[in-house]
């Protein structure tokens, strides 16, 4: 009943917002099945470049963060990936450019493992961990702004 009343208390606007992530993510979380990561990171690069608009931002960037981390556990299976995709889009239809990152490091004790971020004027807006420090960035179509 707490996160019912919580989400009947945000303003209009993050109410829309908080539907279009929730929307967004299923969409790539289902997108990352059907496509090629590099295919799937070149459409959402260009996506977002076009949709870059001069919309005023209607909600603060970390809330807008906030908002996208909270729909993610109504997504089934939801990743950092998918968020960080999501993110992507939904910021920059706020008028708020975003640079996607993927890094992977390998550990003995861990293994393998990839982690997918957003970053914003030099720090990282969405999917920040406490161990980031640990992943070497990919190179990725996203970061070498393909067109």
């Amino acid at each position: 009943m707490g996160k019912l009343l919580r989400f009947l208390r945000l303003p209009v606007v993050e109410k829309r917002f908080f539907f279009k992530a929730v929307y967004f993510l299923a969409v790539y979380r289902a997108s990352l099945k059907l496509f090629s990561l590099q295919n799937l990171l070149t459409k959402v690069s260009r996506k977002s470049q076009a949709d870059l608009g001069p919309l005023p931002v209607n909600i603060p960037p970390k809330r807008m963060a906030r908002l996208i981390t909270v729909a993610s556990s109504f997504v089934p299976f939801s990743t950092c990936l998918s968020q960080a995709l999501a993110g992507q889009i939904l910021f920059a239809r706020h008028g708020q450019k975003t640079i996607l990152h993927v890094g992977v490091c390998n550990k003995p004790s861990t293994g393998f493992e990839a982690h997918a971020w957003l970053c914003q004027d030099g720090g990282i807006i969405l999917g920040h961990l406490p161990d980031m420090d640990r992943y070497r960035e990919l190179p990725t179509l996203m970061n070498e702004g393909i067109r």
